[in-house]
């Protein structure tokens, strides 16, 4: 008997710019690292004989859970990439609610009807899924294999080979399912389990309090108008040249972003959608913005008296890199290697 525990990757860009990244290739965040430290520490006495990864950065970094203190050679196979979403590749997830709905709906509970310019149907992706899977299966018989995957192609792979019911929104990242392969049939011992993930780090409980709001939570992005000038703070408004979007939730105007060529300009929330995850939407505009520049890497000078805007930027990018009475400087490396 083979055992196959497969594990989504932890926590990605995507998940907290809330964009939809299927094939993008992004980062993990500070969150995601620390979800990576207990996975390790979950699997730290349970024996794994080979380790499999999509291709994509987000598989690979948290494949190292297993692969560093185990000391196994990581095999990386395309098969359990994420689902190619085609034209939605990389687009907010405020933009597909508002120009797709019921497209979005069934991308994640009915993906056998779903279908948009591009993308992989669910027969390929599902079916490339089981077929890595058991392929996988049948080259290890008798031991036991870690296989890291996301989160969509997984709940299709799930269904293809165990009929059990679509829903990719059931996995949190870094969750595990074990699987059981035995005379040319999987079988479940458990599914989603993500009990190494305290609350403070897991991405389906920091979700938790948007979720309850009925979906009022992601942003679009457009281009500013003559009008928006009166929302421009002016500690914090655009300089001459800059590229600048304004954040929209639903139909109101609730902040904005700026970039220069190379760097980060300003970030600006309205006061009432602080302190709720929507900043980071804002600031995912930007990095995404300024990597398809080929930029590298972000040093982002902060007010030292602007203390809400230092906690902001702590968050996501961690400690700063210098810091005196004027001014703190927090460094991101952006590039996807």
């Amino acid at each position: 008997m083979t055992k196959l525990y497969l594990i989504r990757h932890a926590e990605a860009e995507g998940n907290i710019f809330r964009r939809m990244h299927g094939q993008y290739d992004s980062l993990i965040t500070l969150n995601g690292l620390a979800q990576i430290q207990a996975l390790e520490r979950r699997f730290a006495e349970t024996p794994i004989d080979a380790v499999y990864a999509s291709d994509l950065y987000r598989t690979r970094r948290t494949a190292q859970a297993i692969c560093g203190p185990k000391r196994l050679p990581l095999h990386p196979d395309p098969r359990f990439r994420e689902v190619c979403v085609g034209s939605w590749e990389d687009l907010p997830f405020g933009e597909l609610e508002r120009r797709w709905p019921e497209e979005l709906a069934a991308f994640s509970r009915d993906p056998e009807r779903w279908m948009i310019p591009g993308a992989e149907s669910y027969e390929r992706y599902a079916g490339r899924f089981a077929a890595g899977l058991t392929e996988i299966a049948e080259a290890h018989p008798g031991q036991s294999v870690a296989v890291f995957t996301h989160g969509c192609v997984l709940s299709g792979g799930l269904h293809r080979l165990l009929g059990i019911p679509h829903d990719s929104t059931l996995s949190d990242n870094t969750a595990v399912c074990l699987l059981e392969y035995e005379a040319g049939r999987f079988s479940p011992v458990y599914l989603y389990d993500n009990s190494h993930l305290s609350e403070a780090i897991s991405t389906r409980a920091r979700q938790r309090w948007w979720r309850k709001q009925g979906g009022k939570f992601n942003l679009w992005f457009r281009d500013p108008e003559p009008a928006d000038a009166a929302l421009y703070d002016p500690n914090w408004a655009p300089a001459p040249g800059d590229r600048v979007w304004i954040a929209m939730l639903e139909e109101e105007a609730v902040g904005y972003a700026a970039i220069t060529d190379t760097n980060l300009s300003c970030l600006w929330l309205r006061p009432e959608y602080r302190h709720r995850r929507f900043g980071d939407q804002l600031f995912g505009q930007a990095v995404i913005a300024l990597r398809a520049k080929r930029v590298r890497a972000l040093n982002i000078g902060v007010p030292t008296a602007a203390l809400e805007a230092l906690a902001f930027f702590a968050h996501l990018c961690g400690s700063p890199v210098q810091m005196d009475d004027v001014y703190t400087v927090y460094h991101m490396d952006i590039a996807v290697n």
